[in-house]
């Protein structure tokens, strides 16, 4: 046979060959969008068990070459959100498969059309995953707890619930649920009697979290933003949690024609278990407990109604008895040791009950009515009296009496009482608007809201340094104490707020987007109007030429995939109760709002390292403040001096790394740096002098703060699975509690703090072995070892101020609980 002979035949076979090679494949088609609807860029798709992979184009269009005559896996990937694996079944040879998947980018809004924006394009907004909650060493069962890992936000007190955002206080910090604001107690001092917060991880769906620079339509407050949707189910789930601290559950369901939903859940918590750690000893007896449920009603197609209610009920019982407290340098201890008599009572309640009803007239349009009432009663009433004794601590390593008591420094005696109480009442109505015009977003709202507050208040100290003296009585025959308020107050006022907002998309191809818009707000009490204009910008330079790489397939190399933004605005913070009293009980008629000016820029980027998706954050900031309220914080009670007589600013950068360190478990590290200072004018001394104004750290000036939340498990027994939350924060100022904030001049130790769960999986949630009784009715099940404090660090929370007989003043730290071990368990129905 010759070369041309050869050469016919060859063509023939692979003429015929060459289709029935081809159809030894399928092709895979479909569409990546988010719950919107809207699609979905650079979604990463890898098809298990081969090495195929690809991504969706700018229109969220996938194009995927598959084995035929086998099942697969398709995992869809996007840093910052847990992956969607999708079960396909064997595709014939040749044969054109359609698969539209949704990833949950935005809260669901049913058919309603009007774009979320991603919330990449968002300055300082992150995304977290309620699931992770559920799974963290959380000593203080608060939803709050896993904030504390992300950039910008800092607490020295894992007790707490609450946080700081970038050198602001608890009060500069919004929290809604489903579109409602939630308000935090008044009388708690101490992390230990806030009781739990008001999210309940279970019910939650959707969580986004801003730390400054965020939109209008928030509301006014300095700091940040946490916006939480809670679910709406579509079909009946449960959950149970119970560990040595207490009790949480829920349970979930839907009607057959998903008309009806409804979210039930509640809890109990005692923290008593983690008190026993502390320096005071004494009976500890705290319960918290609460109830919420959330029912929706799909009226019509496009007409639902939204009910939301909460009870809650906490109180905070504690009979001291003793307390033994070491401090001091290595050369120089001192021991303190106090024996008390009395109690202190800490109860109240909250309910909550709010309702929405949202109407969609067309699919470009969305008109919402809020409306929703909040009720606290709150009682204080404590005497505790104490005898104390200061010793100086044998410090030599040779001596027999080593860390014994070696000489006496002072003994003294002191009692603090109050009967305290308030009762608060805040309702509001209003409306909220959504309208797509396009590339245009229009958003809007007002509200008009309602306050009464009623505040009783009796408190009084005395102290005796000496051990021996009486109390000094006045000219009329009364006892002259160290401190002494009593008073009745009541405040009732109105406020009126709304905004209007627009996102704009500029370009498709680099992803620019605009978002403008302008908020009012006015209250009565001050009669007062402040106006707050917002501007957030993004973009992605190199968003163009890497996808028409990935269209072309040149062999050019992609540029990173950065998404550079910024933003500016005002933010005003109307006072609202705190704010208004002064030391001495007494109103201020003529506060004003506090503003902060916000300048924020930065960016992130998208990198794949170990061939595992990360993504980096990093942005820098600056916050001018004036019309400041200067307060003091002693643990999480905050005081202010009730006049606007501050200006100062908080600058710092933030950093931040997430991604699968470890593959299939989402990790991340975040580093803050930060500065906050602040002037005050018409500052006296102790002698009465006026003190020449300069800046002097606020009291939320902590330089370094760096947290990291890290997750692994056993490769050889990925049931048997590990997380790490580490938290660490430079020192606080504090000083003599004098009312002199220039006299804060003093730095805490460094909060230092790592917390350790461990768990073993007992049912998977994604097990396909689903024979037997349990694992049939049970989604998922895991028990858990949890050790907080690993290290068992004594951070110091705050300070009691001791005189010895010559007037000398010690610092005395008071701590927060040491090395404890909790056992938990966690079923999902």
């Amino acid at each position: 046979m010759n070369k041309i002979t050869q050469s016919f035949f060859i063509g023939i076979f692979l003429l015929f060959a060459l289709p029935s090679l081809a159809q030894q494949k399928a092709t895979l088609i479909g569409v990546v969008s988010d719950t919107l609807e809207n699609a979905i860029a650079d979604v990463n798709i890898q098809v298990l068990p081969t090495s195929i992979t690809g991504m969706s184009d700018q229109r969220g269009v996938f194009s995927l070459q598959v084995p035929s005559n086998m099942t697969f896996t398709l995992v869809f990937t996007y840093v910052g959100r847990p992956p969607k694996k999708v079960e396909v079944r064997a595709l014939d040879p040749g044969e054109k498969f359609r698969l539209n998947v949704q990833l949950e980018f935005g809260v669901s809004l049913k058919t309603f059309v009007v774009s979320e924006e991603r919330d990449r394009e968002k300055v300082s907004m992150y995304t977290i995953d309620p699931k992770k909650v559920s799974t963290l060493a959380n000593v203080s069962g608060s939803f709050e707890q896993i904030l504390k890992t992300l950039p910008g936000v800092s607490s020295n007190n894992e007790l707490s619930s609450q946080y700081n955002v970038r050198g602001g206080n608890y009060d500069e910090n919004l929290i809604y649920v489903n579109d409602i604001e939630i308000y935090r107690p008044f009388l708690p001092r101490s992390g230990q009697q806030e009781g739990l917060s008001f999210i309940h991880t279970e019910l939650v769906q959707n969580v986004k979290f801003s730390a400054g620079g965020f939109e209008a339509r928030y509301g006014d407050k300095m700091s940040s933003v946490l916006d939480i949707k809670y679910k709406d189910p579509k079909k009946f789930g449960a959950s149970a949690t119970a560990s040595l601290l207490g009790l949480q559950t829920h349970v979930e369901g839907a009607s057959k024609d998903l008309r009806f939903t409804y979210l039930i859940g509640a809890r109990y918590w005692s923290n008593a278990y983690v008190l026993g750690t502390f320096d005071v000893q004494g009976d500890y007896q705290p319960t918290f407990y609460d109830v919420q449920t959330l029912l929706n009603f799909h009226l019509k197609d496009n007409l639902s109604l939204s009910v939301l209610g909460s009870y809650a009920r906490n109180k905070y019982y504690f009979v001291p008895q003793n307390r033994e407290t070491t401090f001091g340098t290595v050369n120089r201890a001192y021991s303190l040791n106090i024996f008390f008599e009395g109690s202190d009572l800490l109860e109240y309640q909250t309910g909550m009950g709010a309702a929405t009803l949202d109407y969609q007239p067309g699919n470009k349009t969305r008109l919402k009515l809020i409306a929703s009432t909040f009720y606290s009663n709150e009682n204080e009433i404590f005497t505790v009296e104490g005898a104390y004794r200061l010793s100086d601590i044998e410090t030599d390593l040779g001596s027999d009496n080593f860390a014994q008591a070696r000489s006496l420094r002072g003994v003294g005696y002191f009692i603090t009482n109050a009967r305290n109480a308030v009762v608060s009442q805040v309702s509001n109505i209003g409306h909220r608007g959504y309208h797509n015009l396009g590339n245009n977003n229009l958003q809007w709202g007002a509200f008009v809201q309602t306050e009464k507050i009623k505040d009783k208040l009796h408190e009084w100290y005395y102290d005796d340094s000496s051990g021996f003296s009486r109390p000094p009585i006045d000219t009329n025959g009364n006892f002259e104490l160290n401190s002494y308020l009593s008073t009745r107050l009541n405040l009732e006022s109105y406020r009126m707020n709304g905004y209007l907002q627009n996102s704009q998309t500029l370009s498709k191809s680099y992803n620019a987007t605009l978002t403008y818009g302008l908020r009012f707000n006015y209250w009565s009490y001050n009669q007062q109007i402040v106006v707050s204009p917002r501007v957030q910008f993004g973009f992605e330079p190199n968003r163009k030429y890497n996808r028409q790489v990935r269209e072309a397939k040149d062999g050019r190399k992609l540029r990173r995939d950065w998404l550079l933004k910024a933003a500016y605005g005002w933010y005003y913070q109307p006072p609202f109760y705190r704010e208004l009293r002064d030391f001495n009980g007494v109103l201020n008629p003529n506060i004003k709002a506090q503003r902060a000016i916000h300048y924020v820029a930065g960016g992130d980027m998208n990198f794949t390292a170990w061939n595992r998706p990360f993504k980096f954050i990093g942005e820098v900031y600056y916050k001018k403040l004036d019309n400041l309220i200067p307060y003091e914080i002693d643990n999480v009670r905050i005081r202010y001096f009730a006049i606007n007589n501050s200006s100062g600013y908080a600058t710092g950068v933030d950093f931040r790394v997430n991604g699968e360190f470890v593959k299939g478990a989402e990790s991340w590290a975040s580093l803050s740096i930060l500065k906050t200072q602040e002037k005050i004018t018409g500052a006296l001394d102790a002698q009465g002098n006026p003190i020449t104004p300069s800046y002097v750290p606020r009291p939320t000036d902590q330089r370094v703060n760096f947290a990291i939340y890290f997750q692994d498990y056993l490769r050889k027994n990925p049931k048997l699975r590990m997380n790490l939350n580490l938290v660490y924060g430079s020192g606080l100022p504090f000083g003599v509690p004098d009312q002199n904030r220039y006299n804060d001049i003093y730095r805490m130790p460094s909060y230092r703090r790592v917390d350790l769960g461990i768990n073993r999986v007992l049912i998977a949630e994604d097990s396909k072995e689903r024979d037997n009784f349990w694992k049939k009715n049970i989604q998922s099940a895991w028990v858990g070892l949890e050790v907080f404090n690993l290290l068992g660090v004594n951070n110091t929370i705050s300070y009691i101020w001791i005189e010895d007989v010559s007037a000398n003043r010690y610092a005395v730290p008071n701590y927060l609980t040491n090395r404890r071990v909790n056992i938990k368990f966690m079923a999902r129905f």
